[in-house]
């Protein structure tokens, strides 16, 4: 038991790089409930550090759009419509034994100001970000002390605005660095989805 724990591990380690090669990449639509629908662009890779990506567009249905703007409170309507569409990108990191928080994106050749909080109503707080939301690096500090006996499954999301998605549509391919709270980087490059897929 033990050596399959050791033996697993190293085999973790060996794919400890970003170098990442493509499984497979898939783009879904969906409208699950009578408020939003959806469109789920991901990509899944078989090595390195990277184990997927995905990319989520949420949208008010035209419906819920129309109960909203005869809505008399001026504030909450402002900002729900404001807030969508809504971008969310994720990413899955599986390479060290312990827990990750991110402190800084870039995102190659594109400008962007980051928001950091905690996202709790993204229906209210989306209106209110600069170009991305992410949260903070300082969340659950104790937690990232730990040292665990197999790697961690990691996914970091950030909420995007759409005047950064519209900058990140003009490039070619999409290049973005993710710096960890102990200022290890991740880089991911990757045909840009956002251009291809009209989103």
């Amino acid at each position: 038991m033990l050596t399959q724990v050791i033996v697993r591990m190293l085999m973790y380690v060996q794919f400890c790089v970003l170098g990442v090669f493509l499984l497979g990449a898939k783009i879904e639509p969906s409208c699950e409930n009578k408020y939003f629908c959806y469109r789920r662009y991901s990509e899944e890779f078989n090595s390195g550090s990277l184990r997927s990506i995905s990319f989520v567009e949420s949208d008010l249905l035209k419906s819920r759009r129309e109960k909203i703007n005869a809505m008399n409170d001026g504030k909450y309507k402002r900002a729900m419509l404001k807030g969508y569409p809504a971008y969310f990108l994720s990413f899955e990191i599986v390479c060290e034994p312990r827990a990750i928080n991110f402190k800084k994106v870039i995102f190659d050749g594109v400008e962007a100001e980051a928001s950091v909080f905690y996202l709790y109503s993204p229906n209210l707080q989306l209106a209110g970000i600069k170009d991305f939301q992410m949260g903070s690096p300082d969340s659950n500090k104790r937690f990232l002390e730990i040292i665990f006996p197999v790697p961690v499954r990691n996914t970091f999301t950030i909420s995007l605005r759409r005047g950064l998605i519209d900058k990140l549509k003009a490039r070619d391919r999409l290049k973005i660095t993710l710096i960890t709270h102990y200022d290890k980087e991740f880089v991911v490059e990757t045909d840009n989805f956002i251009k291809k897929y009209e989103f």
